[in-house]
């Protein structure tokens, strides 16, 4: 075990993508912290002391892409649930207790195509949902009729476009909507674009300094932007060594329909958890931080052909 444990930590790429290859694979798993937020810990330089709670998904599955809310007093997260056999994920959810345990997990959105990233918000007095439908080419736009289970398509906020992670941000009396985009389905973690509207069901006009980041250590958004100290903060996912290898926290500088500047004020690598090796999503609810993390598992047929679907984007 030690042989391994070097091998797969000091060795070469080809080395280590050889031992994965045979010996196992990276699955999500979900975890929320109850603790001092590890943003929080991030931001200001100190190391982390966070109080995890880890949650697993059944066999054949993974779960990833935690997005919290508070609904009626009660905190409940939406993440993906994607299944080996279907190679496809849906949207489930679950409430959670004050101490990070996940009660029953139910199916909130499944759809014929892949769903991720479920970025649930409220808006006006409604609850609504935009998932990640990069694979379909175009954004959505659900609204929920029962909670938390009940999902009605309202409308496609962007057509003919491939997003990645599309998150929403509500600034001067507009709506901000940040995602990585891709052309021609080239790899969706290199380039974030922005586009703004007054509203929700008006036109969307992109941003005239697209792509506002190039650089796939810092593009792809990996959570809610928030606020720390009067600064807000842009989590963003650190893809330069991979997929989901980290958190980089942003302080954005200047956001405005001319210009958009960001300076990194720190990261998130989710080492601290031991047998973890990365993480893509931090999001907050209801003093709860939730996370996710991806662990090595034996390795499946299913998950290689996942392996190369990401890999294509």
């Amino acid at each position: 075990m030690d042989i391994l444990r070097f091998l797969t930590g000091h060795s070469p790429p080809l080395v280590k993508r050889a031992y994965r290859r045979f010996f196992g694979d990276e699955q999500w798993f979900l975890a929320v912290n109850a603790g001092l937020p590890m943003a929080d810990s991030a931001i200001a330089g100190r190391q982390p002391a966070a109080e995890l709670k880890v949650h697993h998904a059944p066999p054949g599955r993974f779960w990833a892409d935690p997005v919290p809310i508070v609904r009626d007093g009660k905190v409940w997260v939406f993440f993906e649930d994607y299944s080996f056999a279907s190679k496809k994920a849906a949207i489930a959810c679950a409430p959670v207790s004050a101490d990070g345990h996940l009660g029953e997990v139910a199916t909130a959105l499944e759809c014929p195509y892949h769903l991720s990233y479920p970025f649930v918000f409220e808006h006006r007095g409604q609850l609504y949902l935009i998932p990640d439908t990069w694979d379909e080419n175009r954004v959505e736009l659900w609204r929920c009729r029962r909670f938390p289970i009940d999902w009605r398509l309202e409308r496609t906020l962007l057509d003919d476009v491939h997003m990645g992670d599309p998150t929403l941000h509500r600034q001067d009396a507009k709506l901000w909507l940040f995602g990585t985009v891709s052309e021609a389905r080239a790899r969706a973690n290199d380039e974030l674009h922005i586009y703004v509207a007054e509203a929700l069901d008006g036109a969307w006009r992109p941003h005239p300094a697209n792509p506002v980041v190039s650089d796939r250590r810092r593009a792809r958004p990996a959570g809610r932007l928030f606020f720390r100290d009067g600064q807000l903060i842009r989590p963003a996912q650190d893809c330069g060594g991979g997929y989901g290898r980290a958190v980089v926290l942003n302080r954005v500088d200047e956001l405005n329909e001319r210009v958009y500047a960001e300076t990194l004020v720190g990261r998130i690598n989710g080492t601290e958890l031991a047998g973890n090796r990365g993480t893509h999503t931090v999001n907050y609810a209801g003093g709860l931080e939730f996370l996710d993390g991806r662990i090595l598992r034996r390795r499946s047929r299913t998950t290689q052909e996942r392996d190369q679907v990401l890999a294509a984007r």
